[in-house]
C-alpha cells in the first residue's frame, strides 16, 4: 500500500455516537459467509513478458565484473523487487539478504526485508531489520510504515500506534495511512479509535480521487458494504487495475469483519485478497498472514509460514549446541 479519497446520515450523528452510526457497513451482525453478489471475478494477475525479459537483464548486469559492492547492492535489490512483483517471495527475500551482504548500508533492502520478514511472522528478526533501515536513513517514511506494519501484527499495537501516525503526519490526505492508524488505535480504545478516523477523514481534501475513501465510508457508516461493491470498479481501465482495487477492497473487508468478531466473513475475503495474485501489493501478503494468525489448524503452514529459507539461523544456532 505505501506504493499506493463522499456524505449520509450518519454525519448528521454527534461525535461521541458515532461508534454506533458505523455499522462498519454489514447489515447482517451474524457472522456467515459473505453475500455472493460481494464476489467479483477477474482474470489474476499474470506476470508479463516484460517482466520476464528484465530479469534476464537483471542477471546479465549482475554478471558484470567491473561493478562495485554497492552497485552491485543496487541491482540485487531491483532483482528483489521484480521477484517480489513476479510473486517469487522466497527468492524476493534471498535477493535481499544478498544484497545486504552486498552492501551494509543500503537502507532500501534493510526495509524491504524487514518487510518481507513481518510478513512470514518473523517478527523479532523484521525489527532488527527495519530499526538498521531507519538507523541508515532516518527520514525514510516507508521504513517507519513497514515497522509499524510488523509492530502491528507481532501485538504490539501501542508502538505501531507511533509509527503509523508519524507517518500519517507525513501524508494526511493518504487514506490508507489513516486506516492502519485506526487499526492499531482500535486494538486498546475502539470507540475513540472509530471517532480519530472519522476527524481524520473529514480532513481530506478530494475523496473521490482514491479508493481508500470509499473503504473508510464503509467503516464509518456512511456507505454501505453492497453499496462499496456495486461501485468498485469505477474509474478503473483495465484488469490490472480492476485486480489492485479487488485486492485492496477484499483485504480491508476483512479487516472490517475480523475487527466485528465475524471471523468466517474475514476468512472469505482474505482468501479472495489472494485470488487476485498482486503480489507487488502490502494487502495481498497480509492476507495470507491474516489467514495464518485465524487458523487454529496450521493449515497454511505448508503454504508460506515454516519454509527452511526463513529458519535457517535458527538451525544453525541448534547445530551449533
Amino acid at each position: 500500500m505505501f506504493k499506493k479519497l463522499f456524505l449520509t446520515s450518519c454525519m448528521a450523528v454527534m461525535i461521541s455516537g458515532l461508534s454506533a452510526c458505523a455499522s462498519t457497513g454489514s447489515e447482517n451482525s451474524v457472522d456467515g459467509h459473505i453475500d455472493p453478489d460481494f464476489v467479483k471475478i477477474e482474470l489474476p494477475r499474470v506476470i508479463t513478458p516484460n517482466e520476464q525479459l528484465n530479469m534476464v537483464k537483471l542477471a546479465q548486469l549482475l554478471g558484470n565484473q567491473r561493478l562495485n559492492h554497492a552497485q552491485l547492492s543496487r541491482i540485487m535489490w531491483h532483482r528483489a523487487e521484480l521477484y517480489n512483483r513476479m510473486g517469487l517471495d522466497y527468492l524476493s527475500i534471498m535477493s535481499l539478504l544478498a544484497c545486504v551482504n552486498e552492501d551494509n548500508q543500503n537502507f532500501d533492502c534493510y526495509r524491504d526485508y524487514g518487510g518481507s520478514l513481518y510478513s512470514h511472522a518473523k517478527f523479532l528478526e523484521a525489527y532488527d531489520a527495519l530499526d538498521g533501515a531507519i538507523e541508515l536513513s532516518p527520514n525514510d517514511n516507508a521504513s517507519y510504515f513497514n515497522r509499524g506494519l510488523a509492530l502491528y501484527y507481532g501485538k504490539r499495537e501501542k508502538m505501531a500506534e507511533k509509527d503509523f501516525y508519524k507517518v500519517y503526519l507525513s501524508d494526511r490526505q493518504d487514506p490508507y495511512f489513516q486506516l492502519w492508524l485506526y487499526f492499531a488505535e482500535n486494538a486498546s480504545d475502539p470507540e475513540k479509535a472509530i471517532k480519530n478516523l472519522h476527524d481524520r477523514y473529514r480532513m481530506i481534501n478530494v475523496k473521490e480521487l482514491v479508493f481508500g475513501t470509499r473503504i473508510i465510508e464503509v467503516f464509518l457508516g456512511m456507505k454501505t458494504e453492497k453499496e462499496l461493491w456495486d461501485h468498485v470498479f469505477d474509474g478503473t481501465k483495465n484488469y490490472l487495475e480492476r485486480n489492485e482495487r479487488l485486492c485492496e477492497a477484499y483485504f480491508y473487508m476483512g479487516k472490517m469483519h475480523l475487527l466485528k468478531g465475524e471471523k468466517t466473513r474475514a476468512l472469505d475475503y482474505f482468501k479472495l485478497s489472494r485470488t487476485t495474485n498482486v503480489s507487488y501489493f502490502l494487502e495481498f501478503s497480509n492476507s495470507l498472514l491474516e489467514l495464518h494468525m485465524l487458523d487454529v489448524n496450521n493449515e497454511y503452514d505448508d503454504i508460506g509460514f515454516e519454509d527452511k529459507v526463513l529458519n535457517t539461523e535458527s538451525e544453525n544456532r541448534d547445530s551449533e549446541k
